[in-house]
């Protein structure tokens, strides 16, 4: 299969996947992953194989206009309910109610989070039409763009398990928070994120720290490009 980058020709290597999260059993095809960030540390991650996984609580106190920022990460429910009345027992006068939006989560959620942009059929009715939201090009100068997805994946986990961290992975599930009712998991974010096209690491930990790990480098399996050059990318593909 190849990819189209401009006047580049990329070879990458396509994965179908499984993942059970949010009692989803769907097989997704995943194209590439992309990791956005500085030039600094997308060079990290491409030349040590520097992973950061930041806490929940980061992502639910940071103030950035929500590009990172998500005062929703960790909700455990969502509440809506429509204007209406009510009354109290022993009190004859009918109370009035505006709509009522609720948001239970906990005062402190424990983990951490890796997060990548993911080209795949889970986030585009088809993957290789898909285009970049500018939107994210607020993340940093640079992106990292994965051709062999499963040594990813692969790489990060068995980095994880050898530091006895306990995790979780799978695509993030959009919600409309004003409108719907219902208990909510670490991987369900607002749509006001979905253009951020989420595959996420969740990994227990009882400490309120980032965790780092190391996955080695990635020369052959992955290659570095401009933000502005990922915004001007389209996909393509032929049989070899």
């Amino acid at each position: 299969m190849y990819f189209i980058l401009r006047s580049l020709q990329l070879t990458a290597k396509l994965m179908r996947i499984t993942l059970s999260n949010n009692e989803s059993h769907n097989m997704h095809t995943i194209i590439t992953f992309l990791k956005f960030g500085s030039e600094e540390n997308i060079k990290d991650l491409f030349d040590n194989g520097t992973v950061y996984l930041n806490t929940i609580e980061y992502f639910r106190k940071i103030e950035d206009e929500e590009l990172r920022g998500d005062s929703y990460e960790g909700t455990s429910e969502i509440i809506n309910s429509l204007p209406g009345t009510f009354r109290i027992p022993n009190i004859e006068d009918e109370i009035r109610y505006e709509k009522i939006h609720i948001k239970k989560a906990h005062e402190i959620v424990l983990g951490n989070l890796y997060c990548l942009y993911c080209v795949s059929s889970h986030g585009f009715p088809n993957p290789f039409d898909f285009k970049i939201d500018e939107r994210n090009l607020r993340f940093g100068t640079h992106c990292l763009m994965m051709y062999d997805n499963q040594y990813l994946l692969d790489s990060i986990a068995n980095a994880l398990q050898a530091k006895g961290l306990k995790y979780s992975r799978g695509f993030v599930e959009y919600y409309d928070k004003e409108k719907v009712s219902k208990k909510l998991t670490l991987f369900d974010k607002p749509n006001n994120f979905e253009h951020q096209k989420e595959f996420r690491f969740y990994v227990q930990n009882d400490d309120v720290n980032p965790i780092t790990i190391n996955i080695g480098p990635l020369h052959g399996k992955a290659k570095i490009y401009r933000m502005e050059d990922i915004a001007e990318l389209k996909l393509g593909y032929k049989n070899v």
